[in-house]
């Protein structure tokens, strides 16, 4: 039986975008996105990882048959993919995915990485996986716990090394099978970059999109709700749904700042020390390997 495989695969980064990404693609007729968000198959195929992590994680996919299955629904659609924020990170990714799907196109969203980290610590916060109650605490046990072996979810700073990660694939695939999107003119104009990524996957890019809300931001849980859907996200008793296939966005809004409250945001000293002393050098060597001007992170 001939299997359908997916021609582009979304590989993050985390707390980039890729949920609000995911939904405004799966929109346009000629493309068929996985309905599981984040099968992290690959970031997990052939690799004993055995991480730590506090609470409880999601049954992966094994195999290679369980992985193509995604893609049975597949009818008439010309761009078949899928979203997995861990596929950037992980070093062996790239090679695996050159195996096994030699000709498949790769999008990344890139943020500002210090504030990619600090939505990355307030997602583990809402989901009741950090323990630690303050965000430069967490960064100061970063190295540690990587040596303890803990899940890339808690390394807060070194997942955004882009240059590092993106290297990998660059040196896997052709620069021309690679779009990279930035996350903050994402944000400022998400018709211009969807229609970019429209044109990169073949695809009728007139095709006009409904946009909302950001989705999937961080939020501190509160009150009694905000206990009980903190203590759900911790044992992955929610699935991993599309909410807004079933509930208007007003409805969703409404429900999210019932359970949470408005995070703090970094402070810009924080910020700025972070890019100044651990990612500056990394954002300099990728602005020469994607041909982007980043001072704007800077």
């Amino acid at each position: 039986m001939k299997r359908n495989k997916p021609n582009f695969i979304i590989i993050g980064a985390m707390k980039s975008g890729t949920t609000s990404l995911y939904s405004y693609l799966r929109q346009h007729p000629n493309i068929f996105i996985s309905s599981v968000k984040e099968p992290m198959f690959f970031n997990n195929f052939g690799q004993e990882n055995n991480y730590y992590t506090k609470g409880r994680s999601l049954n992966k996919i094994k195999t290679l048959d369980e992985y193509y299955k995604l893609f049975d629904g597949v009818k008439n659609e010309t761009a078949i993919g899928e979203a997995s924020t861990g596929y950037i990170y992980n070093y062996k990714c790239p090679s695996i995915i050159k195996q096994h799907i030699p000709d498949v196109k790769i999008i990344a969203v890139l943020r500002q990485p210090a504030l990619r980290a600090y939505s990355n610590y307030l997602h583990n916060i809402r989901s009741g996986k950090e323990p630690v109650k303050k965000f430069e605490e967490a960064l100061n046990k970063e190295e540690k716990r990587i040596k303890e072996n803990w899940s890339p979810g808690y390394h807060y700073k070194k997942k955004g090394l882009y240059y590092t990660q993106l290297s990998r694939y660059y040196k896997n695939f052709p620069k021309e099978n690679i779009h990279i999107i930035i996350f903050e003119e994402f944000i400022k104009d998400p018709n211009k970059t969807i229609k970019e990524i429209f044109n990169f996957l073949n695809i009728d890019p007139s095709f006009n999109v409904k946009y909302d809300f950001i989705k999937n931001k961080s939020g501190i849980p509160r009150g009694i709700f905000g206990w009980i859907v903190k203590k759900a996200r911790l044992y992955n008793i929610i699935p991993k749904i599309e909410f807004s296939n079933y509930l208007s966005q007003k409805t969703i809004s409404i429900i999210f700042k019932s359970i949470y409250k408005k995070p703090d945001k970094l402070s810009d000293k924080i910020k700025n020390h972070l890019t100044e002393t651990y990612f500056k050098e990394d954002i300099l060597k990728l602005e020469n390997l994607i041909k982007k001007d980043l001072s704007i992170w800077l």
